[in-house]
């Protein structure tokens, strides 16, 4: 198995190089980003939040914080949109938000605010929004990543065993 890992990092490496020649230009604006974010001690994103940098950065976290922070303000300019529409978010999951609605002008109207945000964030570019899930019918969400039914069995049998658990109605 370590031959195949070897094999992948270098076919990773050939990739990196053949865009670092294709797009010089990225490659020199993410230089001189980092460069500038080491002597100003600081960086932020589009909208000004900052990421203070300690004595001693970690150059791949300057490399990753301009796409990361564009990530957060598309999602922080979405919700704070989002609520001003009266569609309002129930939570904020990672890269997506959580909301319920059984309207399906007001969804639609979501996707765009969500596409709106994240072409304002990107100076026109336009970026790709998705549905991941529709629940219907009094379902509720369920992640069924074998640790997240994991993490919610621990959860439930905590409830349970401090007594919280509510009664069931009719059984006996």
């Amino acid at each position: 198995m370590r031959g195949a890992s070897t094999v992948i990092r270098l076919i990773a490496s050939e990739i990196i190089q053949l865009h670092k020649r294709r797009y010089p230009r990225f490659w020199q604006w993410r230089a001189d980003a980092v460069q500038a974010a080491m002597f100003d001690r600081r960086i932020e994103s589009k909208y000004g939040w900052p990421l203070r940098i300690t004595h001693s950065p970690n150059k791949r976290t300057l490399y990753n914080f301009p796409p990361q922070s564009g990530g957060a303000e598309m999602l922080r300019l979405g919700t704070v949109r989002l609520v001003e529409a009266d569609i309002v978010p129930i939570m904020l999951i990672h890269d997506g938000i959580l909301f319920e609605e059984t309207e399906a002008e007001k969804i639609e109207h979501a996707i765009e605010i969500m596409r709106g945000a994240g072409r304002d964030v990107c100076d026109g570019f336009e970026i790709g929004v998705d549905l991941d899930k529709r629940i219907e019918g009094g379902d509720r969400y369920r992640d069924d990543r074998p640790m997240a039914k994991k993490m919610w069995a621990t959860i439930m049998d905590t409830i349970e065993a401090i007594g919280a658990m509510p009664e069931k109605k009719g059984v006996a």
